[in-house]
């Protein structure tokens, strides 16, 4: 059977990945609210899991409102993936990824993310460890290989599909790219016509023609979007209706459903209203007047006080007869282009995600 009609979603879905330090149930359920088929919960560490760490469990809480949720995770080794799988099989999700492309130092020098594809045998020992221990439909994240001299996708994808991964999302970049480097689409297309199993594109999904150009190029069965979400959770919408512009009473119901959401998952604190404040900077890029309250919301400690602001701005655009935010430009297929969370992780050096690892 389909894996994706197994878990009852499209057979081309739209997915959303885990983000570290990101892909709380908050931001998840606001995704899932306008049209992600398949979410996850941050990457989680084996070695976290078995240890029982109080941090990476509590990112196993899933809201009852969540209709399909995956979890993902790397491991230093394919006994301690098995172990893991095990213990996360008996959770409530509905589906178990693989990370084997995560590039952030801490991860890989650990052993796990994007090391994993530097060992053919060990890709297939870990997928079949985790394909004993569960009977969810189980998937393997990878990337095109540890650089471009040492490319291993054909290896590592034959030897994930031959140890029972279900289907493989690749991101089409090495493990030594930044975001400058372009997608290599061709090499995504290879990997299609190698297996026999479902591919998800993942790289630069910031537009309807992005995913439409990965998928005519690629033959991939649908995409899974990342730094394109932040601050546009409409992009989902928009992959399965086309580009349109957000209403500018749309966006602020959103936003503010979202701060919502967040004071229920996390009370009422200063720090609290802090860790929203990157979805706030997110959610105001594509405004006309957004830097000043960018510098507004770096000082802001108080929920009543960021209502006001959004508030204020709402008002000011509508007196200046902005009653829209147009669809952001992006330059699609293999240019770099600015996206929300490139300045943020290149200072970090964290790839993709990794604030939120705990690797114990």
């Amino acid at each position: 059977m389909n894996p994706f009609k197994k878990l009852g979603i499209p057979e081309h879905p739209i997915l959303l990945a885990p983000l570290a330090g990101v892909s709380d149930h908050p931001f998840r359920r606001i995704c899932e609210a306008q049209g992600a088929d398949l979410t996850y919960v941050e990457m989680l560490s084996a070695t976290a899991i078995l240890f029982k760490s109080k941090r990476t469990l509590e990112m196993c809480e899933r809201h009852e409102s969540e209709k399909k949720l995956g979890v993902q995770l790397t491991s230093r080794s394919a006994s301690e993936m098995g172990e893991a799988v095990s213990f996360l099989d008996s959770l409530n999700f509905d589906t178990i990824d693989i990370n084997m492309g995560c590039p952030v130092k801490k991860v890989v020098k650990s052993g796990c993310g994007s090391a994993i594809l530097r060992d053919p045998e060990r890709v297939y020992q870990t997928t079949l460890a985790a394909r004993k221990n569960t009977k969810l439909p189980l998937s393997v994240k990878i990337r095109l290989g540890w650089s471009k001299e040492e490319l291993t996708f054909k290896e590592v994808v034959s030897a994930a599909e031959q140890a029972g991964a279900d289907w493989i999302t690749v991101h089409g970049r090495t493990r030594n790219d930044d975001y400058s480097a372009p997608i290599d689409l061709e090499k995504m297309a290879q990997i299609v016509d190698m297996v026999g199993i479902p591919v998800i594109g993942n790289g630069n999904i910031f537009s309807k023609d992005d995913a439409d150009i990965m998928m005519s190029k690629t033959g991939c069965s649908g995409v899974m979007a990342s730094r394109g979400a932040l601050g546009n959770p409409w992009l989902f919408r928009s992959l399965k209706e086309g580009s349109f512009a957000v209403k500018i009473d749309d966006w602020l119901g959103v936003v503010l459903q979202h701060m919502t959401w967040h004071r229920e998952a996390y009370g009422e604190s200063s720090a609290s209203a802090v860790c929203m404040r990157k979805h706030l900077l997110w959610y105001i890029s594509g405004w006309p007047g957004a830097r000043k309250l960018r510098d507004e919301i770096v000082r802001f400690h108080s929920w009543t006080l960021a209502e006001e602001l959004l508030h204020k701005f709402v008002d000011d655009l509508k007196l200046q007869g902005v009653g829209e935010r147009t669809p952001i430009h992006y330059e699609s297929e293999n240019r770099f282009v600015w996206d929300p969370k490139f300045d943020m992780d290149r200072e970090l050096d964290r790839g993709v995600s990794g604030d939120g690892i705990d690797i114990v």
